[in-house]
């Protein structure tokens, strides 16, 4: 038979193995939390740096369209 102390070690064992364990899933969870942050951020970068990008495009083509239409109005001119 246990006596009342070795009862009281091993819940206060149980316990703290409890708290333990609790403590490693919350750990894992905010780890897990952390990588999802940091893929959002970084998802979230790559399509503002496409943005960009397609915006020089546009900027890119808009001159271009505006040089070939001076070159076709003063062809027009000459004619």
């Amino acid at each position: 038979m246990l006596h009342y102390s070795d009862n009281y070690k091993i819940s206060n064992y149980k316990i703290i193995m409890d708290n333990l364990n609790k403590m490693r899933a919350l750990k894992d969870k905010m780890n897990e939390l952390q990588n999802l942050v940091e893929d959002f951020l970084d998802s979230n970068q790559a399509k503002s740096n496409k943005i960009k990008n397609l915006e020089r495009e546009i900027i890119d083509i808009k001159t271009k369209v505006n040089s070939y239409l001076d070159d076709i109005e003063e062809l027009v001119d000459e004619e």
